[in-house]
């Protein structure tokens, strides 16, 4: 039998659909963290919910806690921070293309980067340095 997740060993039974998740995240809790970003947060229940945890490969259904949606850099660090601070695994999803599955996780925080899709060219150096959320066919300058 596998270990219980940290939200499992700390968390009350909560539902969404028709699958149990345990999570100890108030709204409060919450609240604070969306207040702290440029970006949005998604949990379960949220209308968007079902869009926001979905990941390319359908064979990975995975009901994260919260879906963070990063708008740069700052909202990233404040992510990682909360994560570490509620003691939630992470994943983190760039373009959502994980054969693996590991642009997603059960009852953790998935750290959405596919927002974040700027790219700077300099052509005299030849060099371009895109962000995390940046896929072949949506750059944007």
């Amino acid at each position: 039998m596998p270990a219980p997740s940290v939200l499992e060993r700390r968390g009350t039974l909560t539902h969404h659909g028709s699958r149990s998740c345990r999570s100890t995240l108030g709204d409060a809790t919450v609240a604070e963290l969306q207040s702290a970003l440029r970006g949005t947060v998604v949990r379960p229940g949220d209308p968007e919910y079902d869009q926001a945890r979905a990941v390319w490969n359908g064979a990975h259904d995975k009901h994260p806690a919260l879906v963070v949606r990063c708008a740069g850099t700052a909202d990233v660090l404040r992510a990682v921070e909360f994560a570490r601070s509620q003691d939630l695994l992470v994943a983190v999803r760039g373009g959502a293309h994980s054969i693996a599955g590991f642009s997603t996780c059960d009852d953790g925080i998935v750290i959405d980067l596919s927002g974040m899709r700027a790219a700077h060219v300099r052509p005299r150096e030849r060099r371009v340095t895109a962000q995390a959320g940046t896929t072949w066919g949506g750059s944007r300058p």
